[in-house]
């Protein structure tokens, strides 16, 4: 089975999980984690919205998304080894 290396709880707000989320890529955000060249793995990630979109039948949660609240991404991730 290919390891998990960055999980995330949907019934968690973005600020909540346990491993950090971030906005942007930007060379002073750490890596959470890494792997090693060709190492498979699997990282879970929130949608766009961190969540406010719920499956419930409702266009209400996108009609009134905080668009403040957007745009989670997990990571960074570090390759060991690799150079920019």
């Amino acid at each position: 089975m290919v390891k998990t290396l960055i999980s995330v709880d949907p019934q968690k707000l973005p600020w909540q999980q346990d491993t950090p989320l971030h906005n942007r890529w930007h060379p002073d955000i750490p890596p959470v984690a890494s792997v090693q060249e060709g190492q498979v793995f699997r990282v879970e990630c929130v949608d766009w919205t961190g969540g406010q979109i719920r499956n419930d039948e409702s266009s209400d949660d996108v009609k009134n998304v905080d668009l403040s609240q957007v745009h989670y991404l997990s990571g960074p991730i570090a390759v060991e080894g690799a150079e920019p």
